[in-house]
């Protein structure tokens, strides 16, 4: 009879990739690389290993090791204020979009990034877009230590250099234009109506003629440049 020797398969305990052998392991579990060893150790030391008991393997595979200066450009206050949403000489509050959010674990870690960095205030995690808003205070910490802190447990955000080249769109102000001249126009026109409203003498008959043209002449404006988005909205009707 012949002999079956069965090998068992050893999973990461971080991101569930094989294991060639059980070298790379801390705290009796196994892990595929360094990185992931490195993100576990980190979350053990912050006391934030619940992170592993909702959901099997929920991290992200750290085989592939980011350069220490990646994030250098983070430092540059320029390329900053393209990226931040508020700051002050005390607070920066960022939002990051981090394509690696996929489970409870997940929320559960980037919720509780203020136990890995003091420097971070709060964290709040919008899971259908998959963004993080984070507040951080300017004299514990800075922008690129938080990302750095967010790449270290595999939460890498992303940050497009190209988008942030790109100029913003001006922003349509002919529509605001058209409602302030309406708006002039047809409070100028409530004021010289007043006359109509009070009655006037028969002598005055003349005045009245006035107003009436003055108040015609104000209505061209309205209707030649604060009513064509109606009017082109009736003529494609």
């Amino acid at each position: 009879m012949q002999k079956t020797s069965t090998i068992q398969e050893l999973n990461c305990y971080h991101c569930g990739e094989k294991c060639i052998n059980n070298k790379i392991n801390s705290a009796d579990k196994i892990f595929c690389c360094e990185g992931c060893k490195m993100v576990f150790q980190i979350l053990n030391e912050t006391d934030l290993c619940d992170y592993y008991n909702l959901n099997k393997n929920p991290g992200i595979s750290q085989q592939i090791k980011v350069r220490k200066d990646k994030f250098a450009f983070l430092d540059d206050k320029k390329i900053q204020n393209q990226i931040i949403s508020f700051s002050d000489e005390e607070q920066i509050h960022v939002t990051y979009y981090l394509p690696q959010m996929h489970c409870s674990s997940c929320l559960y870690l980037l919720e509780n990034l203020y136990r890995i960095n003091p420097g971070i205030v709060s964290s709040k995690v919008n899971f259908t877009r998959k963004e993080v808003d984070i507040v951080l205070l300017t004299p514990a910490t800075s922008l690129r230590k938080v990302t750095e802190t967010l790449t270290s447990i595999g939460y890498e955000p992303y940050i497009s250099l190209n988008d942030l080249k790109q100029k913003r769109p001006a922003i349509n102000k002919s529509m605001v234009y058209q409602l302030g001249v309406a708006g002039f126009c047809f409070g100028n026109i409530m004021l010289m109506s007043f006359p109509e409203y009070l009655g006037i003498d028969a002598s005055d008959t003349g005045l009245r003629s006035i107003f009436r043209w003055m108040n015609f002449g104000l209505a061209i404006p309205v209707l030649l440049f604060s009513a064509l988005p109606f009017i082109h909205l009736l003529g494609k009707a």
